[in-house]
């Protein structure tokens, strides 16, 4: 088993020295660095003036590379987030439209359910990604109440929803998907 199957399994990986050394590489540069510009001061090939010079250049370089490094991964990390929160809208989007397209068959009992779910298909499809916690949270309920609609929709067209389950379902989530439109 690899150290990569390790960690993906819940383990941490075993640690080489391989990846110590190129975690530690541009602490080692930087430590080199400072170190040859102290012996050429030392050695009088540098003047101090210069070589004062030198050692803030050189630190400031590895501060801007650092910098650059971790707006890289910032800018990586906001272009991921975003592509989960279109990923969530999409999904409540694609289960709206399959439990529309399965409650199509309901007989003429279900109309007002019926046009429940066309109008909750529109608020679904105008649904927009939202960078705000509680959009996430309420994305998620929602979801959880889709597969339990799924369900309950099943149970109608099969005729053994004899409590209303599934009206009150949709009435459950047209309230969420209502709140969720608000953020």
């Amino acid at each position: 088993m690899s150290a990569t199957d390790i960690k993906l399994a819940g383990h941490p990986a075993k640690k080489t020295w391989t990846n110590i050394a190129v975690h530690k590489m541009p602490l080692l540069l930087f430590l080199l660095g400072l170190t040859a510009i102290v012996l050429f001061i030392r050695s009088g090939y540098l003047p101090a003036n210069r070589g004062m010079l030198s050692v803030a250049a050189w630190i400031l370089l590895f501060l801007l590379a650092d910098m650059s490094a971790k707006s890289a991964e910032n800018k990586r990390m906001l272009e991921k987030d975003e592509k989960e929160r279109q990923l969530s809208v999409s999904r409540i989007q694609s289960a709206v439209s399959k439990i529309n397209e399965k409650a199509s068959v309901l007989g003429n009992s279900y109309e007002a359910e019926k046009q429940t779910l066309d109008k909750i298909t529109g608020s679904a499809v105008a649904l927009q990604p939202s960078a705000n916690l509680e959009a996430s949270k309420m994305e998620y309920d929602i979801l959880t109440t889709l597969t339990r609609l799924d369900f309950l929709c099943d149970k109608a067209i099969a005729g053994t929803d004899r409590g209303g389950d599934f009206s009150k379902e949709l009435e459950s989530l047209s309230v969420k998907l209502r709140a969720r439109e608000k953020l």
